[in-house]
């Protein structure tokens, strides 16, 4: 009895330093990326795997600056498109996306980069955190410029000369770290004046993030451990423990009528965006879980409804008037989820678990209906199913595969815009 009772003690620890050291995930997710990744580059799942592990860089990247839920907010609008961009180049190879791709994962690097880098310069204390947080700016910084490389040599080939080698990412992200390290082996050279330009500045940004990092570092060390907290509340330096941690309260509205009337225009503008972009996702839910957060499960379930009624009359047949228990599905999640405090920008893992939850029960029911009820696949995500049809070899299992990957990304990313938003929204009506 002794023992469990130590056994439960230990796993406690275990768990509460996960939890205090979560910048420790982000590190983990860019040494997967660095590591990883070249061995299974030139594969058929390369693509695939690009995207999963940038995916989890984006989840863990977000929880590391989870004390932040506007900072949060923001890194979410800026990924969502990178994923956009991402999940479609996997089936459909256009130079154009490729292109917004490339730009977008390195807006998103840049911006996270700076933010931890914000809470690095201003900390007063000097933890394994802020080892985990240094750590993986440097990595950050490595990863961006390496993807900047690639979007050189993509739009001007010729730019870098590769003596030994393939051309590849992962060539072009082990260059950028010789660069950022100053090693320079000599195997790969710029060549274009734009690329040696950005070396050079890759390099300044190298040799001053380990000088001024350090001179800061041992600063804070020093405030922490030779002055007493008194004298840090008299230098206006604040005490870096106490954190807010408030939780996204329900929003008012301004009447059932005009929250359905915003949920189904929301739904059906991003609806025909997604149909003119060739994107394989709809994101057509995600004005239903912004209404739900808001509202109620109700009011969100009946602008579904009515989106699907609006669909099933115009764009769409009769038949297809049966995927409103998609949407009522959604709705029921999205108020679940909710009132258990998951959908929270400060909690990104369990928003997460709810995106996908969400979208292997809303796979489930996709599954029941194809084969209860004679329906067309969307154009859109017909690709899908075929790019895992022809890598299982069976058609069934492909449609499976296809329909549980399709899912889980939209619903995951519908659950996310809507908590945005719904922050967002939050805050005009605390300042109005």
């Amino acid at each position: 009895m002794l023992l469990a009772w130590e056994e439960c003690l230990i796993l406690h620890k275990l768990s509460s330093t996960t939890i205090k050291n979560k910048d420790l995930f982000t590190l983990i997710s860019l040494i997967a990326i660095i590591i990883v990744f070249p061995y299974f580059e030139t594969t058929s799942i390369g693509d695939i795997l690009l995207v999963c592990l940038f995916s989890a860089l984006l989840i863990s990247a977000l929880y590391e600056v989870s004390d932040h839920p506007r900072q949060i907010a923001i890194g979410i609008l800026l990924a969502i498109p990178t994923l956009l961009a991402a999940w479609t180049n996997v089936f459909r190879n256009v130079r154009s996306i490729w292109i917004v791709e490339l730009i977008t994962i390195i807006v998103f690097l840049i911006y996270i980069l700076l933010a931890i880098l914000k809470r690095i310069l201003t900390a007063h204390d000097v933890t394994m955190r802020e080892l985990y947080r240094a750590v993986n700016v440097y990595i950050m910084i490595g990863i961006a410029f390496g993807l900047i490389y690639t979007l050189i040599e993509f739009l001007t080939p010729g730019s870098f000369h590769f003596t030994y080698g393939k051309q590849t990412i992962s060539s072009l992200l082990y260059f950028s770290f010789t660069a950022l390290s100053t090693v320079g082996f000599g195997d790969i050279t710029a060549v274009a004046p734009i690329a040696r330009s950005i070396v050079v500045i890759e390099m300044i940004i190298g040799i001053m993030y380990m000088a001024v990092l350090i001179g800061l570092l041992v600063n804070a060390h020093y405030i922490s451990r030779y002055t007493t907290r008194k004298e840090r509340e008299t230098a206006g330096i604040p005490d870096t423990h106490k954190l807010s941690s408030n939780k996204l309260p329900l929003l008012s509205s301004g009447g059932p009528l005009s929250l359905i009337a915003i949920a189904v225009t929301l739904n059906l503008a991003t609806s025909i965006l997604m149909v003119e972009s060739h994107i394989p996702i709809f994101m057509d839910t995600w004005g239903t879980s912004l209404i739900v957060i808001i509202g109620g499960f109700w009011i969100g379930a009946c602008a579904g409804i009515i989106y699907n009624l609006i669909m099933a009359f115009t764009i769409w047949n009769p038949f297809s008037l049966i995927w409103a228990t998609s949407s009522i599905l959604v709705a029921g999640s999205t108020w679940f989820f909710w009132r258990r405090g998951w959908i929270n920008l400060k909690k990104p893992f369990k928003l997460g678990a709810a995106g996908i939850i969400t979208g292997l029960l809303n796979t489930l029911l996709t599954m029941t209906i194809i084969v209860l009820v004679p329906t067309s696949t969307y154009e859109g995500t017909l690709v899908v199913e075929t790019f895992f049809s022809s890598v299982a070899g069976n058609p069934a299992i492909g449609i499976l595969i296809g329909n549980i990957v399709t899912e889980i990304t939209d619903k995951t990313l519908s659950l996310a815009l809507a908590a945005v938003v719904a922050l967002f929204l939050q805050d005009y009506i605390k300042t109005s």
